[in-house]
This record gives structure tokens, C-alpha cells and sequence, in this order.
């Protein structure tokens, strides 16, 4: 299990770099990451609070492209994701685990998304997915890029 990096942690500022190579490091840090969101969610269940269902690896200080997601009951690992396509717009209540907040803020994202990105076995993936997926996928995605969501909100 990794410590989760808070605001205002540098570190969640600094812009991702790609991931060149899926070798053991980053096979154990994915790993890693698993751990810990599915730990924190444990947690978080048990103090009646919002279930998380991402983590970016630069929340955990790993300054690379890489993501962890669940989305439809399953885990997704996203390696150098790079949203291809967006359409519509979707308001929802976005928590993140890297800023304390008291209550979860509304932020506006596209309702569809087409994200490519690599597997853990570096095959290239395409995938579509609306609503709440998409917001997840953009929040995280947002991580890489040094944007949290209290950015959204500070406009």
C-alpha cells in the first residue's frame, strides 16, 4: 500500500511522463496502486463515506501516465491514456482522494468519452464510455496533467 499525496503536494502539480516501458517497476506499482484504492475503499465504506473508484499514479508520487479505475465492476488499468474524442457535457459531485474537501464538488465534464490507452500486457485499447465512466476517466486523466479538480471551481 502506497501513502496518498494531499493538496498542496507538489508532486500532484508535476505533469506525468509517459510510461516507455511496462517492465517489473511498473508491473509492482500498479500493483500498488490496486492495493491501496481498494484499501481506501474499504476504509472510506466503513466511515460512511464516498466510495473512490479511481487513483492516478501521481497521487501516490509515481510521476507517470498510468491510471487504476473501476468501471462496471471491474478494475481497468490504463497506461498513457489520451482521451481521442468527447461529446456532450455532464454535471456530477467529483471527490478526489488528494483533496480534503468537506463535501464533494459539482464539476461539468463531457458526457462521452473515447479514451486510447495500453494494458498491462501493452496491447493498445479504444474505449467508449458515457456518464459517470467518462467523468471518472477524465478526473483521473486530469491527475496526469497536474489539474485537480478544486482547479475546476477556482475559474
Amino acid at each position: 500500500m502506497l501513502p496518498i499525496l494531499e493538496h498542496p503536494d507538489p508532486v500532484l502539480r508535476i505533469v506525468a511522463e509517459p510510461v516507455v516501458r511496462i517492465d517489473d517497476a511498473i508491473i509492482s506499482a500498479t500493483e500498488d496502486i490496486i492495493a491501496t484504492l481498494r484499501f481506501q475503499a474499504l476504509v472510506d465504506f466503513f466511515l460512511e463515506r464516498s466510495i473512490p473508484r479511481g487513483l492516478a499514479a501521481p497521487q501516490v508520487g509515481i510521476p507517470k501516465r498510468l491510471i487504476v479505475c473501476g468501471i462496471n465492476g471491474k478494475i481497468k488499468v490504463m497506461i498513457n491514456p489520451e482521451i481521442l474524442e468527447t461529446k456532450g457535457t455532464y454535471i456530477d459531485k467529483d471527490g478526489c482522494l488528494s483533496v480534503q474537501e468537506e463535501e464533494e464538488i459539482a464539476i461539468k465534464r463531457s458526457a462521452y468519452v473515447k479514451v486510447k490507452y495500453n494494458t498491462l500486457e501493452n496491447k493498445e485499447k479504444i474505449l467508449v464510455l458515457k456518464n459517470d465512466a467518462a467523468a471518472l476517466v477524465q478526473h483521473e486523466i486530469d491527475h496526469l496533467n497536474g489539474v485537480l479538480n478544486i482547479d475546476y471551481i477556482m475559474e
